[in-house]
């Protein structure tokens, strides 16, 4: 049985263009979409913040929003967070070294309880301090180990000279040894303990896949990073360059699922499971007014399913808790309270949609158009309908003969530009961090047919039962 399509504009109609079509294949369900797939990654010295805490209501909200996950703990701030076991979490301004202990841990496991979500637990590497890391990993263990996933070893150990964590010159064959030196500590340590790595930004010389290579049998879970553009490009005819136009291009997007392929494949060759555990729009912080706006909650909602579709375990978007930039969440201005961003609205998608087994879809479509689908335990379709056209909306009809009924739950905002006022399934997050989203209606399928209209810059799921 396939679920067909048929998608009309008023240009196209008026062009004589071929009448768009999305088509969906229900007969053959692909990969399933891990419990878990869903993430955030944060700068470790958070943890010097009064942030995660059981009792931190309005931030367990924002994350139980988002049903099972994982959080990470990473970036660059790994290598720069020392453990000491009685210690008093605090940060020095001077040297930007974090120092946390067992009560940071108490707090930071007992809010994973809260709720209910995994810890990728980066731990440090460029200190060449293995030991404090596999007592970091053993308290760990011992307060929260069913909330651990795995502790990942470093963090873009193929930048270490551009941080003056190494010298210049400081390749992957300088730092396998490293690696396994530092494992082996740490595995003495915490006997059959799971660990991930090697967490490297993304590069064109092979760091990852060489690196999985001889850490063979050492790592369960190989963990790269991915950002769709760069923050650091100033030239703007450059592909790379943190454009609206650059991150809707379908040939960005092409870009980023090829690495991620690359990865996948290396990391299966290994041994491994893959998880893309940092990844955004754009690099150093992202751009404002590209990063922060409703552009990259309709990136976003692309993103997801199409790294789900390729067979990533999970992917982390990278947040720094910093208004303006990249983060789903930022702090606010009075503890314990947070700011929305609309790239945390394409999550609750994937919350609503993302789970069960990946249905294959196909688009022919004169615009930027792009259609996801899954097909959930409980038996339910949902095809994932992204516009990411800025200007031309889309009438469509979809035709099935095997579902009766219909729900359809939508992205929007304002305005593509927009910072605010974001609506997923009719609601916004509340100021407490609850979402008070009601059921969808539904409607029934007369002769198996629904009309829908999608606005440009806007996305739906359609739930078909």
């Amino acid at each position: 049985m396939r679920l067909t399509a048929f998608l009309l504009t008023c240009c196209a109609a008026a062009c004589g263009a071929e009448l768009p079509t999305v088509t969906v294949d229900f007969d053959h369900p692909g990969v399933r979409l891990p419990a878990d797939f869903l993430g955030i990654s944060y700068e470790k010295n958070a943890l010097v913040e009064p942030h995660f805490k059981p009792t931190n209501t309005v931030l367990v909200n924002l994350h139980r929003n988002l049903g099972p996950g994982t959080l990470r703990l990473g970036g660059n701030k790994v290598e720069l967070t020392r453990w000491q076991a009685d210690a008093t979490a605090a940060l020095d301004k001077t040297t930007g070294l974090a120092v946390i202990g067992r009560a940071t841990i108490d707090d930071l496991y007992g809010f994973l309880k809260a709720i209910d979500w995994k810890c990728l637990h980066g731990i440090n590497l460029a200190s060449n301090q293995p030991a404090a890391s596999a007592e970091e990993a053993a308290y760990a263990l011992k307060v929260g180990a069913a909330s651990v996933l795995a502790f990942e070893v470093g963090n873009e150990p193929n930048l270490y000279p551009n941080h003056d964590l190494r010298k210049k010159g400081y390749d992957c064959p300088t730092y396998l040894p490293e690696a396994v030196a530092a494992i082996q500590v740490i595995r003495t340590r915490n006997p059959g303990v799971t660990l991930a790595g090697p967490a490297t930004a993304r590069r064109t010389d092979h760091w990852f896949e060489d690196a999985v290579a001889g850490l063979k049998g050492q790592l369960a879970i190989g963990t790269s990073h991915l950002y769709a553009l760069s923050g650091g490009s100033t030239n703007p005819k450059s592909a790379n360059f943190p454009s609206v136009d650059n991150l809707l291009l379908a040939a960005t997007m092409a870009k980023d699922l090829a690495m991620v392929d690359e990865h996948l494949a290396a990391a299966k060759s290994a041994g491994m499971r893959y998880r893309l555990a940092e990844c955004n729009s754009v690099s150093n912080g992202g751009r404002t007014g590209v990063s922060d706006t409703f552009i990259s909650a309709l990136w976003a909602t692309d993103f997801l399913f199409s790294v789900a579709a390729h067979g990533a375990d999970g992917i982390n978007f990278h947040c720094n808790l910093k208004p303006g930039s990249y983060s789903p969440i930022s702090r606010g201005t009075m503890p314990g309270a947070y700011s929305l961003h609309p790239l945390y609205y394409a999550m609750l998608v994937f919350r609503d949609a993302g789970h069960g087994r990946i249905l294959t879809t196909q688009v022919k479509a004169g615009m930027n158009l792009v259609a996801h689908a899954t097909l959930g335990d409980d038996g339910k379709a949902r095809v994932i309908l992204v516009n990411k056209s800025l200007t031309e909306p889309i009438s469509l009809t979809l035709q099935t003969a095997r579902y009766r009924t219909a729900g359809v739950a939508r992205l929007v905002a304002p305005s593509p530009s927009a910072k605010e006022g974001v609506t997923f399934a009719g609601a916004s997050v509340a100021p407490d961090g609850s979402w008070p989203a009601q059921p969808v209606p539904r409607r029934p399928l007369p002769g198996g047919q629904l009309t829908l209209d999608l606005p440009a810059a806007s996305a739906a799921v359609v739930t078909l039962e």
